[in-house]
């Protein structure tokens, strides 16, 4: 035995420890490589819509249809919103002033919450307490402002034969 090599037991180990140390950065390198071509590096460090969505305010949600919403918005999951205590603002054809319309009066008689797919938000605002919407959705609820229902849904109009026929 004269010619036998002989590693100690303690540099097995430091062997084998740094091994997997080795794949385990390996690892970590795939998955934080992996997720920032998914998501993107800024979205590491920006905040995420719940942290910026103040709880306490009302929201305006303008949706990629053009419609504006005014309620309590909460993020659910990454792909939905739910808007409470839902409001919008309505022109009729008697003057040009908008008027507040509590969401609910409508023909299919919506119920709350709203839910909102993700991808049609264009962008979300907080509104601030004192603002012309708040304020006025605070005189709705003080019982200042009459409840505004929801204009008509109009009919096409129906196609009249031709005199001709």
């Amino acid at each position: 035995m004269k010619d036998a090599i002989v590693i100690p037991v303690s540099a097995l180990r430091r062997l084998f420890v740094m091994l997997l140390v080795l794949i385990a950065l390996i690892l970590l390198v795939l998955v934080v490589r992996t997720q920032l071509f998914k998501a993107g590096i800024a979205s590491l460090f920006a905040p995420g819509a719940a942290e910026v969505i103040d709880r306490n305010a009302y929201q305006a949600v303008f949706l990629t249809n053009g419609s504006t919403y005014f309620g309590k918005l909460q993020p659910q999951g990454e792909e939905w919103f739910l808007l409470t205590d839902v409001f919008y603002l309505s022109v009729g054809d008697q003057s040009d002033t908008p008027r507040l319309i509590k969401r609910g009066s409508e023909a299919q008689g919506p119920n709350e919450p709203m839910i909102i797919p993700q991808d049609q938000v264009l962008f979300i605002e907080n509104l601030k307490d004192n603002s012309e919407i708040v304020s006025l959705i605070k005189r709705f609820k003080a019982g200042e402002i009459p409840a505004a229902t929801a204009p008509p849904v109009t009919a096409a109009p129906t196609p009249r034969p031709s005199p001709t026929r």
